[in-house]
């Protein structure tokens, strides 16, 4: 009996993590280049532990979480410094630690003319530096397919002043989930400069994560906890009428 307690109880743990996961999606519905995560689960005992030492039941844990790049849905904005990327690929930016890695394209500028993400990292070029518009107070930004930003001043003359870098990543496995829809990348891992990208100028990226689907998994999740609730309780209730009974001599 004790071992079927235990059972229910990993049971209810693993529903309980999918849970957190499921509500943490749900949370970034709206979030541009916001990429889901999903839990997977494993049991722990196989062959002829389960079989006979158990005899049956079996126990379950969270293997691990992974993170779905399937690209979402494209938005027009109208913004010009708003951009989402076709196909494969993320763009550079400088985090607190070294270089980060988004999807999430709603660029903005600083004071100073520096390109920045919504969340003040500054947006890289290809040789991963700042990019920088000048004067733009007086001159007219306009944005390519290709993530050139030119400036066209007051007397009609233009000048390319930076580049957006994109990268693809040969294992998109490896990036690592950090703070607002960034992801660094371990040493093991390995960036490619895209050369001719096509960006969506004046689009957004929306959350990949599909609201029906995760309520329809919160919902699933949420039965299947109280399932393993029930059966706790009444695990716990049959030891109690065990204690009651006493034993026989």
């Amino acid at each position: 009996m004790v071992s079927g307690k235990y059972s229910a109880l990993s049971g209810a743990i693993a529903r309980e993590q999918s849970m957190a996961n499921i509500a943490a999606n749900l949370s970034n519905v709206n979030t541009a280049g916001y990429k889901k995560t999903s839990v997977s689960f494993e049991s722990l005992l196989q062959g002829a532990k389960q079989t006979e030492e158990t005899k049956g039941i079996n126990y379950s844990r969270t293997k691990g979480n992974f993170t779905d790049f399937t690209p979402g849905p494209i938005t027009e904005t109208g913004n010009p410094l708003d951009m989402a990327i076709h196909g494969d690929g993320f763009f550079k930016v400088q985090g607190p630690k070294g270089i980060l890695y988004t999807r999430r394209g709603d660029f903005t500028l600083d004071q100073t003319g520096n390109l920045q993400t919504s969340n003040g990292l500054q947006v890289l070029n290809q040789a991963n530096g700042p990019i920088n518009i000048p004067n733009t107070a007086t001159n007219q930004i306009s944005v390519s397919s290709l993530g050139e930003i030119s400036i066209m001043g007051r007397d009609g003359s233009t000048s390319v002043v930076g580049t957006v870098g994109v990268v693809t990543i040969n294992d998109p496995s490896k990036l690592k989930r950090e703070a607002d829809t960034t992801f660094s990348l371990p040493a093991d891992g390995q960036e490619t400069i895209v050369a001719e990208p096509t960006l969506a100028i004046g689009n957004l990226e929306s959350s990949n994560v599909n609201m029906t689907e995760a309520m329809t998994l919160m919902i699933d999740s949420l039965r299947t906890f109280e399932t393993y609730h029930k059966v706790l309780k009444s695990y716990s209730d049959l030891s109690q009428k065990q204690d009651e009974l006493g034993s026989l001599a």
